[in-house]
């Protein structure tokens, strides 16, 4: 049986991006349906949360709110 030594090299740190999660209030103008998602703002003041179509299959007409 072999046994060879282990070598290990020293971890980096890794790279630690800071990102400012905002809560978001979505509701459809079509149905009512609302949804509360967590998103983030960019460098000109939007908020991307991922958010793409409604289960009613909207995909425009939407109130978007921040959260406190």
């Amino acid at each position: 049986m072999r046994s060879d030594t282990l070598i290990t090299t020293p971890l980096q740190e890794p790279a630690i991006a800071v990102v400012n999660r905002i809560k978001v209030h979505i509701r459809c103008r079509n149905c009512g349906e609302t949804f509360i998602l967590r998103g983030v703002r960019d460098m000109k003041g939007h908020i991307e949360t991922g958010f793409k179509k409604c289960l009613c299959d909207n995909d425009r007409d939407f109130d978007i709110e921040p959260l406190a």
